[in-house]
């Protein structure tokens, strides 16, 4: 599609906090020292596609918290899912009336919405019915903060351009409302397979690391979820570890003995020892992990 055909979806009017494009990620480039990226939440990715009709490789934007706003330039449905919070949509020429994420909601151009403050959860997925357009880097169109590949982050004034990431047999969504993938609990339970190298700490350690509470810190990012636990876990083996490839999910143990979840901007290297590795469920559910929150580990 050339840039005179493509057809205006939206204008950004303010980005909040972050807001980022992303995709399912790029594949096959680990080689290069380039990390698959993509969106963190992949379930709510996954879902947020599916009721709008849309393919599983639709671009959609993932925002930071809240914040959000933006204003329609065509005639589209949209969904918010991943977050709870309160969406104020307006009409052109109608009063602001509020709506809440986990629905698909019709506009018309001159709609304009602004997604508030989340009451559970990190980051809320944005999707319009058929994706966005976007350029691609390396055969996908996220946002990967770690290389700075993809997409800069949306700024105010920026034109996001209508998609065409369809089913091959187009559907119209029937379902309105969507009920939430993760249910508020005031401790998250994140299941884990030990290794590869938990054989590196002490009996003792791996004790701890499966019985403590942790904290989730505000030093976090997409590149790794940092947690803050009342016992550092200790090294039964003190060498150094040559590095070795990582993945979404790995568990590392730095010098701190504090762990850190690596999200999907991970490096595709790390020299520290994985006591553990995330089930993929966990690994998504980490996404929506906010400062503070509280969290244990269970073996699969």
């Amino acid at each position: 599609m050339t840039n005179h055909e493509k057809i205006p979806a939206l204008t950004i009017l303010n980005p909040g906090i972050m807001a980022l494009i992303e995709d399912r990620g790029r594949f096959g480039y680990a080689g290069m020292g380039v990390t698959p990226s993509g969106c963190f939440d992949r379930m709510s990715y996954a879902r947020a596609n599916h009721v709008l009709g849309n393919s599983q490789d639709a671009p959609m934007v993932e925002i930071l918290h809240g914040g959000f706003e933006a204003e329609f330039s065509c005639t589209t449905s949209f969904t918010i899912l991943g977050t709870r919070a309160p969406v104020e949509v307006t009409y052109p020429g109608k009063r602001p009336r509020m709506e809440y994420t986990q629905a698909v909601i019709d506009v018309v151009p001159g709609t304009t919405i602004k997604l508030l403050g989340a009451e559970a959860g990190m980051r809320a997925y944005f999707a319009i019915r058929g994706g966005f357009d976007v350029e691609t880097e390396l055969g996908s169109a996220s946002r990967d903060t770690m290389s700075n590949l993809g997409p800069a982050p949306l700024q105010a004034g920026d034109v996001l351009y209508a998609g065409s990431f369809v089913e091959e047999d187009p559907w119209v969504p029937r379902v309105r409302s969507i009920p939430p993938v993760w249910p508020q609990r005031s401790q998250e339970l994140l299941t884990v397979i030990l290794g590869p190298r938990s054989q590196w700490f002490t009996t003792n350690a791996i004790f701890d690391f499966l019985w403590q509470e942790y904290i989730v810190s505000g030093n976090s990012d997409r590149i790794g979820v940092r947690l803050e636990g009342p016992k550092p876990l200790k090294r039964a083996v003190t060498e150094e570890l040559a590095s070795e490839g990582t993945v979404r999910g790995a568990i590392q143990i730095p010098a701190n003995g504090q762990p850190v979840i690596f999200g999907p901007d991970h490096p595709v290297t790390g020299g520290y020892p994985v006591i553990a590795v995330l089930s993929a469920r966990s690994a998504d559910r980490v996404a929506q992990l906010r400062p503070g929150d509280s969290v244990r580990f269970a073996v699969r």
